[in-house]
Formats: structure tokens, sequence, C-alpha cells
């Protein structure tokens, strides 16, 4: 039997910290999208059910149409069951008021609730306790939980899961939702917790691969693997840009910094290490340069100033007063790299970049 392990897809998320409204429009559509391109894949692949452990929407206000499509999709291919344990992100969804309610939907309360599937058993709480968790040794079980994985057996505080509590359970998988990448730990000789991570990755600090977990029944184990599965996948790239020679020469570093990224995806590049107070970094055109290359991108500048104060001590030009009088100010260090860098632009006759 195969199943999916999916989390945190948090649809009708705005999108907008980074997106132009147009693009953030796009990728919360591609968001829905991918879900229904993950539900559509499982079908053909002859998957028996599709865990979903919490965020499934990005708050308990989602828009009809949202609401109204995820209804319609599950309700759509009655043969896949859902099995869906709410977040702290959706805890108070509309889902599970929804009218009429597909018969293959299936929910979890505060309390454990156990649906059987099988030879596969599949356990799920809001408000999971450990201690009250009681499960079939002969049985194949599935625990699905939504929270922040701590060790130890203390008291868990809401939102916090005690993988202590979890051991010798007879738990073979526990589907966990709530981090955004994927994650895997051993909490006993038989069972094994995942962190499927988010389907979708939604800002920079959520990089890398993002996809789902698929387990398959073998005898008396659940094997499990993790499956990319994300339209795009955002990258934030580090280009040492120290010592540069001119803008071009800058540009060329940053493009092959991103060579091997796909076009499709979003990228952050920032840049770092040190450069000569004359440098003029441009990263108005970089990103300008990098749009044109990918999906979306964004430039941040981490790079230091590289001045020596001796250097502008006894200097008698309007640069060497400017440096004098800025160093001697009561402005901090991160200030001053800021107010030289602006000075420089402007006596070098370029805009001060501010």
């Amino acid at each position: 039997m195969k199943l999916i392990h999916c989390a945190d897809l948090h649809l009708d998320s705005p999108m907008e910290s980074n997106l132009s409204p147009e693009k953030a429009r796009e990728r919360k559509g591609e968001l829905r999208a991918s879900f229904a391109r993950l539900v559509r894949e499982a079908v053909q692949s002859g998957v028996a059910a599709i865990l979903i452990s919490g965020d499934l929407f990005d708050s308990d206000h989602i828009t009809k149409s949202t609401e109204k499509y995820v209804l319609e999709l599950i309700a759509s291919y009655p043969a896949m069951r859902f099995f869906y344990l709410v977040g702290n992100h959706d805890r108070g969804s509309a889902l599970k008021q929804a009218e009429p309610m597909p018969q293959n939907l299936f929910l979890f309360g505060n309390g454990w609730t156990t649906y059987h599937l099988g030879e596969v058993s599949i356990t799920g709480s809001e408000r999971p306790d450990g201690d009250t968790l009681s499960l079939s040794p002969d049985r194949l079980n599935i625990v699905m939980m939504h929270g922040q994985a701590r060790s130890g057996n203390g008291a868990a505080k809401e939102d916090e899961i005690r993988f202590g509590k979890l051991k010798r359970k007879n738990i073979d998988y526990v589907a966990l939702g709530h981090v955004h990448e994927y994650r895997e730990a051993k909490i006993d000789e038989r069972c094994t917790a995942c962190y499927c991570g988010c389907l979708e990755g939604r800002g920079f600090d959520e990089c890398g691969q993002k996809g789902y977990v698929l387990l398959e029944t073998e005898g008396k184990r659940i094997l499990h693997r993790f499956v990319p599965f994300a339209t795009r996948e955002l990258h934030t790239v580090s280009c040492d840009v120290t010592g540069f020679s001119s803008q071009l020469d800058l540009e060329e570093r940053v493009l092959a910094a991103v060579r091997e990224i796909p076009a499709k995806d979003l990228v952050k590049v920032v840049l770092t290490g040190e450069c000569p107070a004359e440098a003029v970094k441009d990263t108005v055109h970089l990103r300008g340069v990098l749009a044109e290359r990918f999906y979306f991108a964004k430039v941040k500048d981490e790079s230091r100033l590289l001045i020596r104060f001796e250097d502008y001590r006894n200097d008698i030009s309007l640069k060497g007063e400017f440096v004098r009088r800025v160093m001697a100010s009561n402005l901090s260090a991160r200030e001053k790299e800021r107010v030289l860098t602006c000075g420089f632009r402007v006596l070098m006759g370029e805009e001060p970049g501010l």
C-alpha cells in the first residue's frame, strides 16, 4: 500500500513579502495548483491515501473560492482517502464545518482518533498527549501530529511534541507537520518520525527542495522516502565580490554564481567580501540583469567597505576631509560605513544609492 504524507501547504498565503502583486497572485495560484497536481499524480500512481499533517491553509480566514476548490478536488476522487489534521495556522479551518463533507475526507479532534485502512491504522489528535496514546502492536501504526518536536519526556507545551513520550508506543511512522523542511528522527527501534516540509517554498527562509514523503508498506514495515515536488525552488546564493574591478566584473561574478539555477526559480544573491572605497556597486542594475533570467530575483549587499583610515589622515583633498569628519563622528561603525559609501559614490559622480 502506498500513502503520501504532506503538510504546510499554506493555501491562500499572501505571498507579498517579496513579490509584486501580480506575481503574488500567480504564486498563490501555483500553490493551489501544486496540491491539485499532487492529488492527480497520487491517483495515477495507485496511492491509497493522502495524509495532510496540518496547515493546509495559511489561516482560518480562507477565501470561499479556495475552500470550494479544495472540497471539490477531494470529492472528485472518492476512491482516494484524505486524512486532514489541522495545524496551528488553520485550527479554525472552515473545512471542519463544510456541508456537505466529502465522504472520503477524515478529520481528527482533540482526543486521539484512529482510522483503519487495510493493515494500516492512522491515528491523530489536534491536542496530542503521548501518555494516553495506545496502539495495537499487531497493526502498522501511523501517528499524525503537528508541532515543534522536543526531546525528553517532560510536559509538552501547546504545539510542542515530546519525542520521549512516543517511545515504545507501537508506532511505525510519525507524520509530522509544522517545520518547513524535510527532517527525520529515529524514535525507537520501530518508529521513525518525519517532517515532510512544505510542498512549495514561499520565501527565502524556505530555500531548497520542497515536496512530500512517499510511504509504502512492506510486510511488517513502513518504508519512506522524500520526493521533491515543488513547481519552483528558492535559492539564496552568496557571491564574494572582494576586489572587483568594475561593474561588468561584478555582473560576471554574480552570473557565474547563479549559473546552475533553473530559470523558473526564485533567486536571492547576497554580496559578501570587502570592496575598495572607490568601487561602485549598482545593485539595481544587478537585480535587473537577474530578473531577465529568473522568475524572480533580488540582491542584498552585505559586503564591507574597505577603507584604511591611515590613507586619509593627512590627505588634504575633499575626500580626505570627508573621511576624517565621518570617522570622528559619533555614528556607529555600520552607519559610518554607510555614510562613507554614499559619500564616495557622490564624489565619483554617481547616485548615492541610499
